[in-house]
């Protein structure tokens, strides 16, 4: 992206041959152009939840499809979160077609031990003792369970497929090529979900987990068509820029968002377990099932965040430009959160288009109020996070994300002891936007310090 000059050279002093030339800082243009088709793609992305809602919340036996569906899908998360960080690490690292070969040969075992992982818990006892120990819940939620994970096995494969095609577009700042995938993903997963919706289905959460599959399958292969002439390019020509890659960097700048990915994605399965000591864990479960979705959606264009810090910042000035565009981004989607919690339209998204029966609706109601706090510290942890993968400090993951989940834990089981009878959906909700509030604060404090001592974003 060029950058156009502020203004004439001017000299440091009479008679003084040396010339300096001030740069203007990124405008808000700038930052908008990389940046909004990196928010319609995670806006897609992440209605993808919603949408299957619609169809779980039509089938024979809501309460328990969405328990199943929902836990399902936070244990793919969890063993497929090395497969989540390929992007940013391809992003980060790709300098020429030897480093597209040396990722691709990394981040693929992952994806194959993930995959290995999934089918494990699906079909071998170890499943049975994971859902028996370590989530809590009713015999025929987790029977559901392992069957949705049995139609997830090949995502972790096809994610980390689509994050490499994914992480060379972005070094390109062709964000469009990103969103254009997504966006076919978008149309098979609705499709799928509009067919489940109109002829029924007696199991919402096994026919949307194969809606999932489909659609990542059909944006990794227009993805990986649209990049494919990129590297063909740079194989032909032996294209090159940077220091040689080898298998220390990889793992040095990969590992700890590897951990922190692990972390991230624990909160969900960890909630779960906690909820599960409730005295009605499945109606708890199911709830915070509803919830989740829709703090995603309504919160993921501030994930996009993430990228505009590792990629444009040049100099403080831009910083400063990225963080106040962040600012004002986040409020306004806090206001858009608050908005739907506090009025009329609440009603009308649970009621009509998730088909929520009372006794879910009342649980979940409070927790979307409490929703709409999520942008800010989103936001914080997103810009934080990016700047520290820029700056290649991702050790400070290490240390902040076990202390998240200790606090998580720790929070969500003395709450659950002390008040059985607590709101499981706003309970959870609560837990999960307390770890972003951290993450925020503690990463934020960190690149703070980082800035003033001029390691990122200098001048």
């Amino acid at each position: 992206m060029p950058r156009r000059p502020a203004g004439t050279p001017t000299t440091t002093g009479p008679g003084d041959a040396e010339k300096s030339t001030r740069v203007a800082a990124i405008t808000v243009r700038e930052i908008a152009r990389f940046y909004l088709p990196l928010v319609l793609t995670s806006q897609m992305m992440t209605l993808s939840g919603p949408i299957i809602n619609m169809g779980i919340g039509r089938s024979s036996d809501p309460t328990l499809n969405f328990a199943g569906y929902w836990i399902g899908f936070a244990i793919l998360l969890f063993l497929q979160s090395p497969c989540m960080v390929v992007q940013q690490v391809v992003a980060a690292l790709v300098n020429g077609y030897q480093s597209i070969r040396m990722l691709a040969m990394s981040t693929l075992a992952l994806g194959l031990l993930a995959s290995s992982s999934i089918l494990a818990v699906a079909l071998t006892p170890l499943g049975g003792g994971l859902l028996d120990s370590l989530i809590p819940t009713t015999p025929r939620v987790a029977e559901l369970v392992r069957s949705v994970l049995l139609i997830f096995s090949p995502i972790p494969i096809l994610i980390t497929i689509r994050g490499i095609a994914n992480g060379i577009a972005l070094k390109e700042k062709r964000t469009v090529l990103i969103a254009r995938a997504t966006f076919i993903r978008l149309i098979v997963l609705s499709s799928i979900v509009a067919w489940m919706v109109l002829i029924g289905t007696g199991s919402g959460a096994k026919a949307g987990a194969a809606a999932v599959v489909a659609g990542i399958f059909f944006e990794t292969v227009a993805v990986a068509l649209a990049v494919a002439p990129t590297v063909r390019r740079q194989r032909r020509e032996g294209a090159h820029d940077g220091p040689r890659l080898d298998g220390r960097l990889i793992y040095r700048v990969a590992a700890p968002l590897i951990i922190s990915a692990f972390v991230w994605t624990v909160a969900r399965p960890l909630i779960n377990a906690i909820l599960g000591t409730l005295p009605d864990p499945e109606t708890a479960q199911a709830g915070f099932g509803v919830i989740i979705p829709l703090v995603l959606v309504t919160c993921s264009p501030l994930w996009a965040l993430q990228n505009v810090s590792l990629v444009l910042p040049e100099t403080r000035a831009d910083l400063n430009a990225i963080i106040r565009f962040a600012a004002i981004t986040a409020l306004g989607f806090s206001a858009a959160i608050l908005l739907l919690a506090a009025s009329p339209l609440r009603g009308l998204v649970l009621r009509e288009v998730f088909q929520l029966t009372p006794a879910l609706e009342r649980l979940v109601a409070p927790a979307m109020l409490l929703a709409a706090a999520e942008p800010l510290f989103l936001a914080a942890r997103s810009l934080s996070q990016g700047l520290l993968m820029k700056a290649k400090r991702t050790e400070a993951f290490l240390v902040f994300s076990p202390i998240k989940i200790l606090l998580i834990g720790g929070v969500g089981y003395a709450v659950a002891r002390l008040d059985p009878a607590v709101n499981g959906a706003l309970l959870g909700t609560a837990l999960f936007i307390g770890g972003d509030l951290f993450d925020g604060l503690a990463y934020g404090l960190r690149v703070r310090g980082m800035v003033r001592r001029g390691i990122v974003c200098k001048g």
